[in-house]
């Protein structure tokens, strides 16, 4: 996913806008229980400065996952900003303390959009997926998804003789 900035690159202030979309290969293995489904789209605007392309804008992809609660099926599309200060590399730098910098590089023409879109995906991806957000989860019993009144198997259920008198303590407070 290249972006051509020839057009900006000696022009101090000028601006390109984008929109790429395209499916990038290190979304394409999975994150756990996530699996991108779709291309990303990256839409935004890039801005030169000495030396230096200010790249603003959103990345936009289309996942499957679980909820974490009853391993229900679900499908998720998540769009998230990003602005990234990308810097020029001299092409003859033999520095390695460059590869090891947390900035984004670019020599010659193109900047590589990939790189940062699938950075922003990867550090805004939900730490817990709910397939709604009052799921009760699975039975301990049964294995059953809970419904909203409850699963049916929480009468049909033997209790232990000497917790019986704690039976109705909850319903009661």
């Amino acid at each position: 996913m290249k972006l051509d900035i020839i057009s900006i690159i000696k022009n101090i202030g000028a601006s390109i806008r984008f929109d790429i979309t395209d499916r990038l290969d290190v979304l394409d293995s999975g994150i756990g229980t996530v699996e991108f489904t779709g291309p990303v789209t990256v839409k935004g605007t890039a801005t030169s400065f000495n030396r230096m392309i200010e790249v603003k804008g959103e990345a936009q992809v289309s996942y499957r996952t679980f909820c974490d609660r009853c391993g229900e099926a679900l499908e998720r599309s998540l769009t998230v900003p990003f602005n990234e200060n990308i810097i020029e590399r001299d092409e003859d730098d033999q520095d390695t303390a460059m590869e090891d910098d947390d900035r984004f590089t670019f020599t010659g023409h193109y900047i590589d959009l990939g790189r940062i879109a699938a950075d922003a995906i990867l550090l805004n991806l939900p730490m817990q997926h709910l397939c709604s957000e009052d799921c009760r989860g699975l039975c301990s019993s049964c294995g059953n998804k809970i419904s909203g009144s409850g699963c049916d198997c929480e009468e049909s259920q033997v209790t232990d003789p000497r917790l019986e008198s704690l039976k109705g303590y909850f319903k009661n407070k």
